[in-house]
């Protein structure tokens, strides 16, 4: 997991006289507006993933959040990762995000602090360690995925036939994790280059119908890391954002500064939705608790994911999938209007929630639009080119396909199930749901399978590497 990469890690300390201004983004969606009708979010389970979180800022003062533990633990000694820190190195990253959801206004000074999209959900927050897969940067340490509930190492190796791809980390096994505790949505503000973990953790999410909102990569430069970690973001169905300034524009600039020679953010084939995404208030800079500027697609990432979670606390009867149908429609200015996908910059546009609240979701499709179930569909064809064969050459993202998550034809089998004492001693729970559901949607006999499990991994990592 790299959170720099879309993050808000490079914070800038802010003076109380300065910090309104730094308010843009909940004067632009409305914050008051939407509180006064009553819309906060109550009710709503909001997972989030992220390195570790210091609950005792000023600005989470009262929010309803639960740590659900580590997914990380040092293999030499078995010891956990401390889930809650208050190292700004490890923590302030996700402190950032939950803020974003949950921030109470005020800071520690009394001045003004970071705003909550939804200041009354409930946000569980899963803790995957550190940030980094080794010691420097970020407070990073090494680890390796742990069940916190059971106190277990899992082996994440594929079987010995291939020995040199992965089933998945931390992260991943935490989002498989929250879709089985039963959140409503969870949000992903950082990049990973594990398809191999993500896609059944997806999978699982896209059965149960819980989206996973995930931070596009920042325009930082780093064309090498951009093209390498795609994950979870370019997966089929994952809900894609990217950021925009207070004027509007396209996210430019890296770290903790705007800087054109950057210039834009990339966004991702499959983008789903805009929100604000710099010079937001945020509870820390790089180096110290306190209000800050932040920076990147990982605060623009919660905003989004708040949008969802408003749409489900106005409409109780919706599904996730209905109301994300309805925010691709109510996007802009203009109240409800026919779904365009504009670009890989801008997606469907700014996610609005004010004008996600005057529709009713229930009018529209149980389906999640963002996710394509079949090669037909016009935006797996590149404009000017022959239209795809196969999802295999799906413009807008080839995996998983509608027969991955729903093996049998049907899209009526739910989420995760609870893992047998059988399967987790040798796999991790996600992984042996992982390798059900290719048994069945990728091999027709059971003979051919591992061969036929193998290669279709392969191939498909190889391809993300060079397409997305």
């Amino acid at each position: 997991m790299l959170l720099g990469g879309v993050g808000a890690a490079n914070a800038v300390a802010l003076p109380e006289n300065e910090r309104s201004s730094a308010l843009w983004y909940a004067d632009g969606l409305r914050f008051d507006e939407l509180q006064a009708r009553g819309a906060t979010g109550e009710g709503v389970k909001i997972a989030v993933i992220d390195a570790a979180l210091n609950p005792d800022v000023a600005e989470l003062a009262g929010a309803n959040i639960t740590v659900k533990g580590s997914y990380c633990a040092f293999p030499d000694t078995g010891t956990p990762v401390p889930a809650v820190s208050d190292d700004v190195a490890r923590a302030g990253h996700g402190t950032s995000v939950v803020a974003m959801l949950v921030g109470n206004g005020t800071s520690a000074d009394g001045g003004p602090g970071t705003r909550g999209i939804v200041p009354d959900a409930e946000v569980w927050f899963y803790s995957t360690g550190t940030g980094e897969d080794s010691a420097g940067d970020a407070g990073g340490v090494k680890c390796e995925k742990y069940d916190g509930a059971r106190g277990e190492f899992y082996d994440t190796a594929l079987p010995s036939d291939s020995p040199d791809y992965f089933l998945g980390r931390a992260d991943s096994y935490a989002a498989w994790n929250a879709v089985r505790d039963g959140a409503d949505i969870v949000v992903y503000s950082g990049l990973d280059s594990d398809i191999y973990g993500w896609t059944p953790a997806l999978e699982a999410a896209l059965r149960a119908g819980v989206p996973i909102v995930a931070g596009t990569p920042n325009p930082d430069g780093d064309v090498t890391a951009q093209t390498r970690l795609n994950y979870p973001y370019a997966l089929n169905g994952v809900v894609a954002v990217s950021g925009l300034d207070n004027e509007g524009n396209i996210l430019t600039g890296g770290g903790d500064r705007l800087d054109p020679m950057f210039g834009e953010a990339r966004g991702s084939r499959n983008l789903g939705f805009l929100s604000a995404g710099t010079e937001l208030l945020v509870p820390s800079s790089s180096d110290a608790w306190g209000p800050s500027l932040g920076f990147g697609t990982s605060l623009a990432t919660p905003l989004v994911a708040g949008v969802i979670a408003l749409g489900l606390e106005e409409f109780p009867e919706a599904t996730a999938n209905q109301v994300l149908q309805a925010m691709v429609r109510t996007t802009g200015p203009n109240g409800l209007h026919e779904s365009e996908w504009v670009d890989r910059k801008r997606g469907y546009g700014l996610a609005n929630p004010m004008s996600l609240l005057n529709v009713d979701p229930t009018k529209f499709p149980d389906e999640n639009p963002l996710f394509v179930t079949s090669s037909d569909d016009p935006r797996c064809s590149v404009p000017g080119e022959p239209p795809a064969a196969s999802m295999d050459e799906c413009f807008w993202a080839f995996s998983p396909t509608f027969e991955d998550v729903w093996p049998s034809g049907t899209s009526e089998e739910a989420g995760p199930k609870e893992p047998s004492s059988e399967a987790t001693a040798a796999w991790p729970a996600w992984a042996t749901v992982a390798i059900v559901l290719l048994v069945v949607g990728v091999a027709g006999t059971a003979i051919i399978v591992p061969i036929a499990v193998t290669r279709s991994r392969r191939g498909k990592t190889q391809q993300a590497q060079q397409r997305v």
